[in-house]
């Protein structure tokens, strides 16, 4: 929501020089514990080629926080790999269930307590040697099923994320990034769920001027279970 307020406050003025990219998302969860979750995505992308993999360490302190560490290894023609380091702590607004000691597989899934799913995960990263803030607002919601978690759900999903310098020099603008997403998610089991999405993403030159449309791009994801 705030990443939309974002776009509508600061019009895009370059869409027609946009990129228009391609993305496919694999992630494979593997819960180790009630509270412990490995998990590694992989993540191919278009205009410029791009492959980005991402392997991520989870733990649940709450029913309502988890905290995260992950790096980023992206790798890019003629650019070579570079590694971001990411930590950060994900707010389950409405909270989960959680089943201590529970057996593996299915029986450790976090279920939300209610239909409309709403959490916001914050993040520090190390990008290009300048620390910034990461604040995703995500909001998901099921049109045929009580939960997103149930099997055969289909639902509504979307997020705004604020790209935020924490070095930014006086004068430049809070935010100097926006990605907003919007899709449909289906859940056929436990094990694999899939998603449709869209992308925008919106820059600041320089730190200053108006939010302008850098790239938007259809990603296809599906995600393994264990």
């Amino acid at each position: 929501m705030l990443g939309l307020a974002w776009l509508l406050a600061c019009p895009s003025t370059a869409a027609a020089q946009a990129e228009k990219q391609f993305w496919a998302t694999g992630t494979v969860d593997w819960l180790a514990t009630d509270r412990l979750t490995y998990e590694i995505e992989v993540e191919p992308k278009t205009n410029p080629a791009t492959l980005d993999v991402t392997p991520e360490i989870q733990y649940t302190v709450a029913a309502w926080a988890d905290v995260l560490a992950e790096v980023d290894l992206k790798s890019q023609v003629d650019e070579g790999t570079t590694a971001t380091p990411r930590f950060g702590v994900e707010l389950h607004i409405l909270s989960r269930l959680l089943k201590a000691h529970a057996p593996p597989g299915a029986e450790r899934e976090k279920l939300p307590l209610r239909r409309i799913v709403v959490n916001t995960l914050l993040r520090v990263e190390d990008s290009n040697s300048t620390w910034r803030l990461r604040d995703r607002f995500q909001l998901a919601y099921p049109l045929n099923r009580n939960k997103t978690t149930d099997n055969g759900a289909v639902y509504l999903t979307g997020d705004s994320e604020l790209f935020i310098p924490l070095d930014r020099d006086p004068g430049e603008s809070l935010v100097s990034q926006v990605r907003l997403r919007s899709g449909l998610g289906y859940r056929r089991s436990f094990a694999w769920r899939f998603q449709a999405l869209y992308i925008w993403n919106g820059t600041r030159d320089a730190g200053t001027g108006p939010l302008r449309l850098t790239s938007h791009a259809i990603d296809i994801r599906v995600n393994r279970n264990f």
